[in-house]
């Protein structure tokens, strides 16, 4: 079965794309991109080399695996959120009310094994992750496939260089990553490109609230030694501003933080 070659474009050129049962081709920048495991690979050949120190840990299959047991995403939530941080399932909850009603395209970015783009996906929502470490991704396709979700696809690309058409997302998800991205308003920036004018955001992160493991300074010295964020909430605001956003709504619980904008019209 081949993937409509209409839905992307060219990460580098934002040109259309032709092919489908095993690469999308790029006539004006005459670049293959492969198709592997049903999902296709959309990313610049150097990418591995730029990734966040970070995110490598998530490309080991044993991670993709524990992402959405209680040995990883609820350790991690009262690790750094404190003992005010939500449950994984109080945030899952938190991101659904956000979305609500909206219907239409929705990008999850950084979507790991699809935690929150699987979890609003519905009759009214189609749904395209994309994340850059393929034990993810596929881990990802696995979850689908056993939940039978026909409207959720996945693709192999950067935040920085997204391969979708300009004004093209309802909605658009980031859960637990944004704070890993190394530079936030390009991000931002490039998120904002390809969502509709009033098109909703939810994001998932991290704020230096001073409890749970972000009260000690040095650790968070070290996370921003390592290519990691911890958004005060000023300066988030600043930076969505910068992008393209506007009507930021933030939730704090602990030091973890959910938050809600919308792209300018």
């Amino acid at each position: 079965m081949e993937i409509p070659a209409d839905i992307y474009v060219c990460p580098s050129c934002k040109g259309p794309l032709a092919g489908g049962a095993e690469a999308f081709d790029c006539g004006v920048c005459q670049t293959t991109y492969p198709i592997v495991d049903r999902i296709p690979d959309l990313t610049a050949r150097d990418l591995d080399s730029r990734i966040n120190p970070v995110l490598r840990v998530m490309n080991v299959p044993l991670i993709s695996r524990l992402y959405e047991t209680k040995l990883w995403y609820p350790v991690i939530l009262k690790v750094i959120g404190g003992s005010k941080a939500p449950s994984f399932g109080q945030l899952m909850d938190k991101v659904g009310a956000i979305v609500g009603a909206e219907s239409g395209m929705v990008l999850d970015v950084a979507c790991g094994p699809g935690t929150l783009g699987r979890r609003i996906a519905s009759p009214t929502r189609t749904v395209y992750g994309v994340d850059i470490s393929w034990s993810m991704l596929r881990q990802a396709a696995a979850y689908v496939t056993q939940a039978g979700l026909a409207n959720v696809q996945f693709a192999r690309a950067s935040v920085d260089a997204l391969p979708f058409p300009a004004a093209f997302f309802n909605v658009a998800l980031c859960g637990g990553a944004l704070h890993l991205f190394p530079d936030t308003v390009a991000a931002l920036r490039e998120i904002a490109r390809v969502m509709k004018p009033g098109a909703l955001l939810a994001v998932t992160t991290f704020t230096p609230a001073h409890v749970g493991i972000l009260r000690f300074q040095r650790v968070r010295e070290r996370i921003e030694e390592h290519g990691g964020r911890l958004f005060e909430l000023p300066q988030l605001e600043g930076y969505l501003t910068q992008a393209g956003f506007e009507g930021f709504r933030p939730q704090l619980d602990g030091s973890v933080l959910t938050f809600a904008a919308r792209k300018r019209v």
